[in-house]
């Protein structure tokens, strides 16, 4: 794989927004370059103030100017996408050899046919354990806290698996 800190993420909303309110927005440290569509810094700017001010992560704001390709509109018609899923998709079309990470269900139905491969909050702070910033036993405390101190949803018993998963593979 190549260098993380050659490797740009393109990120919606949602994902700045829970690792901040988690209190673990650094582990999008190790990227090159923090991608963040225009319409979805002014989202985060409204829930999390500070959260693009953060001293590690190399956030960019990219205003994009040109309107979505036809194939993009369409889907995200079809699947009511907002303007900042838009924008974090286009941007992804302009990108391609970057991660995308969206916590939308239907953002990240789209990318997956557009032939992306999609991450969210859950999966960046299960990559913390492979890239050596989290230990497993800290993820899992970190996830099991996602429905007190997050505004993510995720379906409880999703939840509950992915953490039974996780202590049965480093035998927590």
């Amino acid at each position: 794989m190549s260098n993380p800190k050659r490797l740009k993420a393109i990120c919606d909303a949602g994902p700045i927004i829970h690792l901040d309110e988690l209190k673990v927005l650094h582990l999008l440290s190790d990227f090159h370059e923090v991608l963040v569509p225009d319409r979805v810094w002014f989202e985060v700017t409204r829930h999390r103030r500070e959260a693009l001010n953060h001293p590690d992560i190399p956030f960019r704001k990219v205003i994009l100017d040109k309107p979505p390709d036809g194939l993009l509109l369409a889907m995200s018609k079809a699947f009511s996408l907002d303007s900042g899923e838009i924008q974090t998709l286009s941007l992804a079309l302009q990108h391609r050899d970057s991660l995308l990470f969206t916590d939308d269900a239907a953002a990240r139905f789209v990318a997956e046919q557009m032939g992306f491969k999609v991450h969210g909050t859950i999966g960046i702070i299960v990559r913390a354990i492979r890239r050596g910033y989290l230990s497993a036993r800290e993820v899992v405390d970190i996830l099991s806290i996602i429905p007190q101190q997050s505004s993510l949803y995720i379906k409880p018993a999703l939840l509950d698996r992915i953490i039974r998963d996780l202590k049965e593979r480093f035998e927590l």
